[in-house]
């Protein structure tokens, strides 16, 4: 339990705390030009607030860092939900990239469906297969965790995640800032030079998210064929 926790801790870090302060200090920064006064008659009690505003600020963003991936940013990204298309003919190069791996990785869905007696159809829709491929990651994971080989693709997950709130973020202040030039037009230029930083930044972040999913996947995939077979008896390509 104590190791659980103390991992829980390290992802409500990560993924959570550390881009809800990152983000809410952006968001001071933007508005600290007409409400900077506000914050010097606050007591000692603000610093407080602000982690917890953070803290919250945090899980929504992750929340719809999920919800937008799902809706429109893997198909951006990747042309689809990785998890789906990970293991398809027409779709691994964007996931997996080299062709001898991805026919290595076959092995662990042919090994998980024979060892589960998953029952398939000869001749699949490719929606089947992209469902197919979900539950077969599914496995993976879960293979993964009951072997406590998730790591390495734990700490992936949780900079991806990290990213991906950062780039929200970045893309939320430029919208706010967007809306500051509006009503407080004499601090333009800070605002245009700010905004040309956050899509800079924005940019570097949404690329680390999109590296650190497809090695969180890469490395996944490599340490469950190290676990299945002996490193002398890898399966052939």
């Amino acid at each position: 339990m104590d190791k659980f926790a103390e991992k829980f801790n390290t992802f409500d870090i990560f993924t959570m705390l550390i881009p809800g302060i990152c983000i809410s200090s952006l968001f001071c920064i933007s508005l600290s030009f007409n409400y900077y006064s506000l914050w010097i008659k606050m007591g000692n009690e603000k610093y407080l607030i602000f982690i917890i505003f953070s803290y919250f600020c945090g899980i929504i963003y992750q929340e719809l860092g999920t919800m937008f991936d799902k809706k429109f940013l893997y198909k951006i990204l990747y042309k689809g939900n990785p998890r789906e298309i990970f293991l398809l003919e027409n779709g691994h190069d964007t996931i997996l990239n080299e062709e001898l791996f991805f026919r290595s990785a076959l092995k662990i869905k042919e090994y998980i469906i024979t060892n589960l007696h998953i029952q398939i159809n000869s001749n699949m829709t490719e929606n089947e297969e992209k469902d197919l491929n979900s539950l077969i990651f599914g496995y993976c994971l879960n293979l993964s965790e009951i072997n406590n080989l998730t790591g390495k693709s734990e700490k992936m997950i949780m900079l991806s995640e990290m990213s991906r709130s950062l780039f929200w973020g970045c893309i939320s202040t430029i919208i706010l800032n967007i809306f500051m030039i509006i009503i407080c037009p004499s601090f333009c230029i800070f605002y245009c030079v700010e905004i040309f930083f956050l899509f800079i930044a924005s940019y570097i972040f949404i690329q680390r998210k999109k590296r650190y999913e497809k090695y969180r996947i890469r490395i996944l995939l490599r340490t469950l064929l190290l676990h299945i077979y002996k490193p002398t008896q890898l399966p052939t390509v």
